[in-house]
């Protein structure tokens, strides 16, 4: 650690070497090899002590962030300038910064999991402050940053100026660094709940609006790759009409005519879709697939619409909690156009006739908690397979909980 540390030129000059090593810990030859049996070994354990000099305690990190935000009498920015002109030199020392950058100079040549474990608790410190800080304020992340994604940002942004500044500190003052991290805090954080995506902040970055000056060829398939786009960065409830005409370039009176309504956006990108659930459902049938197997096929073929057309089907989750307590005289309604449990209604009551289900509940609730069941597993198991979904939902729905 000492030759690496104080000299560690000495790794482009010839490369570690061992006999110094040995000279320095006033050791021998044979008491080194007994312990690491290997120069590789000893690297790795080299690594490994690199890492854990690094280690910081995560509560001892909360407690600053509390002492710098009692300081400030609450102001989160005072408290973040303070916190990181405070501490940003000490961790930028030129022994830490060395440790740092030799834990990754070796680190490929080692086993990962130890470096990546020191990432991860830079993380889990990022995090940890981030929540004394913003504690009881309401603060979210605007999209697409989660809690994880955000700490890189922050523990990327700031590796990167230690490095910087092991090379050149003049042009790295902790003003900077803390100008630099409340800039991003900024832009990231959302303390009245908005659910706004990370460009909606960007507002020195924006162009004014242009006016279209002439209408895309299929201002339909224009609309509708628009509308995708913005409920996958805002989704439903905060994106407008407006955004989806801008996006598209296509004039909002225009496309107006086209879409009145977001509703009808939803309705038009969906009933190709919804349409071709009914036929499959009916082709089934006529082909003499029994119930069973006509409700668990659909199940998959759901399952893929809703990973396939994740945007759309959201928004028509949106859409149809609004439609449920918000419904207004002269709407479309999206529960009716886009029945989807009902397309199991038929299925369900001949099944129920014959004997093959049990008839103690109507079809229709039944179709309704069938269908919701499965649409639940799937938006609440994004990263997995639709088939895999359609599987666990079928096999649980149809065979039920008890062993048999």
């Amino acid at each position: 650690m000492q030759v690496l540390l104080e000299q560690p030129a000495k790794l482009m000059d010839g490369g570690l070497r061992i006999e110094e090593v040995i000279d320095r810990a006033n050791s021998s030859n044979a008491t080194f090899y007994r312990k690491f049996a290997t120069k590789s070994r000893f690297l790795v354990r080299v690594l490994d002590q690199l890492i854990d000099d690094a280690r910081v305690r995560t509560a001892d990190v909360c407690e600053c962030a509390r002492q710098a935000l009692d300081a400030a009498d609450g102001d989160r920015i005072r408290a973040v300038r303070e916190l990181v002109i405070t501490h940003f030199d000490a961790a930028c020392s030129d022994r830490n910064a060395t440790t740092r950058l030799l834990a990754h100079t070796l680190g490929p040549t080692a086993p990962r999991g130890g470096l990546q474990a020191t990432y991860r608790h830079t993380d889990q410190l990022i995090l940890a402050i981030f929540e004394v800080l913003f504690a009881k304020s309401g603060a979210t992340l605007r999209k697409p940053l989660t809690k994880e994604s955000f700490c890189v940002v922050l523990s990327a942004l700031l590796e990167g100026f230690l490095i910087r500044r092991r090379v050149e500190p003049a042009a790295v003052p902790a003003e900077l660094v803390a100008a630099a991290v409340l800039g991003v805090l900024n832009v990231a954080v959302d303390t009245e709940q908005r659910h706004e995506h990370i460009e909606d902040a960007l507002t020195a970055l924006a162009a004014a609006p242009a006016l279209p000056t002439a209408l895309p060829s299929e201002p339909r398939a224009a609309l509708l790759s628009a509308a995708r786009t913005e409920f996958t960065k805002r989704g439903y409830f905060m994106t407008g009409i407006e955004a989806i005409a801008t996006e598209a370039r296509v004039p909002l009176d225009k496309a107006k005519r086209i879409f009145p309504t977001k509703t009808q956006l939803i309705l038009d990108a969906l009933k190709p879709a919804y349409a071709s659930l009914r036929l499959d459902i009916a082709d089934d049938a006529a082909i003499g697939y029994d119930a069973v197997a006509i409700v668990h096929r659909h199940f998959v073929r759901c399952a893929r619409l809703v990973a396939a057309e994740r945007a759309f089907m959201d928004a028509l989750m949106a859409a149809v909690a609004h439609d449920t307590y918000a419904e207004e005289d002269g709407l479309i309604s999206i529960r009716r156009e886009l029945d989807f449990p009902g397309l199991l209604v038929p299925i369900l009551t001949e099944a129920q006739g014959t004997g093959v289900f049990a008839d103690d509940q109507p079809p229709q609730e039944l179709a309704a908690l069938l269908t919701n069941t499965l649409l639940l597993r799937c938006f609440t198991r994004r990263s997995v397979d639709p088939d895999a979904n359609a599987e666990f939902v079928s096999t649980l729905v149809l065979n039920g909980l008890r062993r048999r």
